[in-house]
């Protein structure tokens, strides 16, 4: 009977365990976003506002692909083979160019692994501007360190609902 007892204890011991650490795990992933630096200070603003560029010039993908992607040095070497200013960003990006270095940029907008997302979706399909989901960008002099508009499944179904599309689980769900 002590045995059957004991190890009844060591069972629920370990669902306990299980629990706690599970428990951690949520609220490491849920907590306060952490914040993300950028190896170099890219600037939005002189880029989009001044420069005249598009979000779709760097972001290769958003139009014809599911992911939108992380500029690669080759966009960057399309404008910036030479220092045009005095930014010590600039230079470093140059520096990049010549060498043919990736900057190592480090992704901050994520979906979790069980939604499916298109950005050709979106952004062909339904026609929604970037700065529905990522914010003001256009406005950035340095980079973002934390997501501007918070992915989360509220914030989809807000908009689904907004534009009466379907909030039916197996079309985000996976």
């Amino acid at each position: 009977m002590k045995m059957q007892i004991w190890n009844l204890f060591r069972v629920r011991g370990a669902g306990l365990l299980f629990l706690v650490g599970f428990g951690a795990l949520l609220l490491m992933r849920c907590g306060s976003p952490k914040e993300i630096v950028q190896p170099i200070a890219y600037n939005h603003k002189v880029h989009l506002t001044e420069a005249g560029l598009d979000c779709r010039d760097c972001h290769k993908g958003v139009e014809n692909s599911i992911r939108a992607t992380i500029p690669s040095i080759k966009v960057c070497a399309s404008c910036h083979s030479k220092i045009k200013g005095k930014s010590t960003a600039e230079a470093q990006v140059v520096e990049a160019v010549k060498s043919g270095t990736e900057i190592p940029w480090q992704r901050i907008y994520r979906v979790p692994d069980h939604v499916f997302f298109s950005h050709r979706r979106h952004v062909t399909a339904g026609k929604i501007a970037c700065k529905t989901c990522h914010g003001d960008v256009e406005k950035l002099t340095k980079p973002a360190s934390h997501q501007l508009v918070p992915i989360a499944m509220k914030t989809c179904m807000k908009c689904h609902d907004n534009k009466s599309i379907s909030n039916d689980c197996i079309h985000c769900h996976v």
